[in-house]
């Protein structure tokens, strides 16, 4: 169920300026978060429509488009879209909000989101929803975050602090799915990233 109250979209300021050097800063500094995309790329079958939400500069996208799939995506920022476009001119590329996807219902075969739902004011069980909404029946959707802790440490309670100071922070994904009624496999990348997977119900 959504919630009531439409949530604060992130601002997209601070990856527009970041756009030029966001796939260097990706490979320096959080390469996991490269790795997760690379995995849930993998899990893609050529031939298909997969949307990326929140797709930044294309990087899944490009792997999806090598591998023969029919690619989308959007996102907030037009820098990161600029950016996209270069990669994947024939890509159909929308400026758009992950509460409000502007595709038809069960539109695609794969919907995927990665790196893009530990900002604080994020509201993940909006996001997912309307993801699966635009996901096929029968069709899969892919997460690749960082996870909450199952036991809070001192280490865990310092990074998630030190993440707050720029407006990010890990978040309860196996709860996120629990609540819209799935139990997703998981993929560890290591302990502080993981892919979670699910398929889409018949039933809706």
């Amino acid at each position: 169920m959504k919630p009531a109250a439409r949530p604060t979209v992130w601002i997209t300021r601070t990856y527009d300026r970041l756009s030029g050097c966001y796939d260097l800063y990706m490979k320096v500094f959080y390469p996991v978060g490269e790795k997760g995309r690379k995995l849930v790329a993998e899990k893609l079958e050529p031939g298909k429509r997969v949307l990326d939400v929140a797709c930044g500069t294309g990087t899944l996208l490009a792997f999806a488009h090598q591998k023969g799939l029919q690619c989308s995506g959007i996102d907030l920022s037009p820098g990161m879209l600029a950016q996209a476009r270069k990669k994947l001119p024939q890509a159909g590329l929308n400026l758009a909000s992950f509460y409000e996807i502007p595709y038809p219902e069960e539109h695609f075969d794969y919907v995927v989101v990665t790196n893009a739902l530990s900002a604080t004011f994020v509201e993940p069980v909006w996001v997912i929803s309307e993801m699966l909404r635009v996901c096929k029946r029968g069709g899969e959707l892919y997460l690749a975050e960082w996870p909450s802790a199952p036991q809070a440490t001192l280490r865990s309670r310092f990074l998630t602090w030190l993440a707050r100071l720029s407006d990010d922070e890990p978040k309860d994904y196996l709860a996120v799915f629990s609540e819209l009624g799935y139990q997703p496999k998981i993929d560890c990348i290591n302990k502080h990233y993981q892919v979670y997977g699910i398929k889409k119900a018949n039933g809706g």
